[in-house]
């Protein structure tokens, strides 16, 4: 039960940002202009990008904190300082790093404005002195998440997303759109975002038992962490590179369509990234055969929800697109989204044997495996787009997320788990020759057809699932029950 009920505050976590830049982007747009703004924008892709210097110690401390559950305070305590120190560390340096990077990007390579780009390298040591605080948020982030503290981490998550958007939102109404101003007010905003998780990741250790920096520690650390990092790498890599060979083979209006296409199918992530991160302190936790036994389990019941979810979204996506951004631009970004969303639907299912390899202590696997398929996925996405344009890239893409999900589940010794998720591959892969054009296209029959056997399906492999559907409906049956007689006694 705690599992689902963390999944949700998770899902309410990711989600909410969401919505929080939806609403916000408009006022920035009207208030800072659309020059500015991108600006920040810059600022705000900095900040994720050179998050890549956390080690992978966060990684790091929410395994090991979780396996020491049960152990004295005085062990957790020094493992959190020193993991504390390796972040800080390594943050400092990555200040460094970016500064000495982005201001040459900033004066020469971006084109702004020449007032803009005064502002702008103005305030780069701000960002620079951000970058230690924003690394050791990783650290704080595994200590609540192996701790389970998942209400509290996603609280302070979603209250630091609202404050860093509205707080420079407020120094530009109030002040103007100054990026000496607005900058600082997005770093300073985000690093006091800090202080209240640090608290919270206090009381999770809890700190006060004597623990401190232990250099033993180090070795065990960045022998896990140094392959996150590795991996954290090679990500971007194999995600980005699509875009950028795009642009260089196609046009500009090609990566637009590619990239929105891209960027709606990746608003997927965000349920199997909820799940597994309430997974992993359990399966770090537990013995390795009752690891084993709630990792299989786990990827049945996220196919019972992705599946569905996967399905409807390849079935609706000419359609939503249409409404969305309009007939033409859908006529291209549909197909695309509809052959990604196959893909993304066994990546999404690969998530639970890659974490259950990580938390079973070999995160070496998946990054080594990430290593092996760079070369031959470039050729096949260079292929691709020359012989077959966007869809051949979007092909490309999707081949290397499924030859992905099937060697982390071989790897992962979870083939038996396979079986049981064929229906389901199936219906995902037919799912993009039944999608309709339109609400009035005589696929609507087929296309429903087979959005009610992926939810026939789910419901008939999915236990767990099934048994909270039918727990909560009855609970909210008898609340309407109860509310109704209560209201038919009163006088």
């Amino acid at each position: 039960m705690s599992i689902g009920r963390h999944t949700i505050y998770n899902l309410v976590g990711s989600i909410a940002p969401i919505f929080i830049s939806m609403l916000t982007v408009p006022a920035y747009l009207h208030l800072v202009g659309s020059t500015r703004y991108g600006i920040l924008a810059l600022v705000w892709t900095f900040l994720g990008y050179f998050g890549m210097f956390d080690p992978g110690i966060g990684r790091a401390v929410s395994y090991y904190m979780a396996r020491l559950h049960n152990s004295p305070a005085k062990d957790r305590e020094d493992l959190f300082w020193t993991a504390i120190v390796i972040n800080v560390g390594f943050g400092l340096a990555g200040g460094i790093v970016l500064y000495l990077v982005a201001r040459p990007l900033f004066v020469s390579a971006f084109k702004l404005p020449d007032e803009m780009r005064c502002e702008a390298v103005a305030s780069l040591p701000w960002l620079a002195a951000s970058i230690p605080v924003s690394v050791m948020g990783g650290v704080l982030g595994g200590v609540l998440q192996s701790r389970e503290w998942f209400a509290v981490s996603n609280a302070l998550g979603i209250v630091n997303s609202v404050l860093s958007q509205v707080v420079p939102l407020a120094v530009a109404y109030v002040y103007g759109p100054d990026l000496t101003l607005l900058i600082p007010a997005v770093l300073v905003t985000r690093t006091a975002g800090v202080v209240p998780t640090f608290i919270a990741a206090a009381k999770a250790v809890p700190l006060g038992s004597g623990g401190n920096f232990n250099p033993a520690l180090l070795k065990i650390l960045f022998s896990y962490g140094g392959w996150i990092a590795i991996n954290n790498m090679l990500i971007p890599l194999l995600t980005s590179t699509d875009r950028m060979l795009i642009g260089s083979m196609l046009n500009v209006d090609a990566v637009a369509f590619y990239s929105v296409s891209f960027g709606v199918v990746g608003k997927v992530w965000v349920v199997p990234t909820a799940f597994i991160n309430s997974l992993f302190p359990k399966l770090s936790r537990e013995s390795q055969e009752d690891s084993r036994r709630l990792a299989s389990a786990a990827v049945i019941e996220l196919a019972a929800v992705m599946t569905p979810l996967i399905v409807f979204g390849i079935i609706a996506a000419p359609m939503f697109m249409s409404l969305w951004v309009g007939g033409h631009f859908a006529a291209h970004a549909a197909p695309i989204s509809a052959i990604l969303l196959v893909g993304m639907w066994f990546t999404c299912l690969a998530v639970i044997p890659y974490g259950h390899l990580q938390a079973r202590n070999q995160p070496d696997i998946l990054t080594k495996l990430h290593l092996a398929e760079v070369v031959p996925f470039l050729a096949a996405l260079w292929m691709g787009l020359h012989f077959f344009g966007l869809i051949g890239a979007a092909w490309a893409t999707t081949l290397r997320m499924i030859i992905e999900a099937v060697l982390t589940f071989a790897v992962g010794r979870r083939f038996r788990d396979c079986r049981h998720l064929l229906p389901g591959a199936a219906l995902v892969l037919a799912a993009p020759f039944c999608a309709p054009s339109g609400i009035s296209s005589p696929m609507i029959c087929v296309a429903s057809i087979l959005i009610a056997a992926s939810l026939l399906w789910s419901w008939c492999v999915a236990p767990f699932l099934r048994g909270a559907i039918v727990s909560g409906t009855t609970r909210m049956w008898r609340r309407i029950l109860t509310s109704w007689e209560n209201y038919n006694s009163a006088p």
